[in-house]
């Protein structure tokens, strides 16, 4: 019985870096970047998603990212509020 209960410790310990995965994490960009800084080409590496060992690097300006973060925050946003318009009684 101990034995059937360290495999399947030992099973969850190894299984847990592939339920653990996260997001990819991106590097900050000035809030208030002067008129030189916003044409500035900033890389960042993103993590593929579905994939632990697969990412690929993306440039583009500080601009481009400021515009790029706002859309993805408003789309968050609009799918949270719709979520929240849904009746949960399903």
């Amino acid at each position: 019985m101990s034995k059937l209960a360290v495999l399947m410790g030992a099973g969850l310990l190894f299984a847990a870096p592939a339920v653990a995965q996260t997001a990819p994490q991106a590097q900050p960009v000035q809030t208030n970047p002067t008129k030189s800084d916003v044409n500035k080409v900033v890389c960042e590496r993103q993590d593929e998603i579905g994939s632990r060992l697969s990412s690929k690097k993306v440039c583009m300006t500080v601009q481009e990212w400021q515009e790029y973060r706002a859309e993805h925050r408003e789309n968050v946003e609009r799918w949270q509020q719709s979520a929240q318009a849904r009746p949960s009684g399903d």
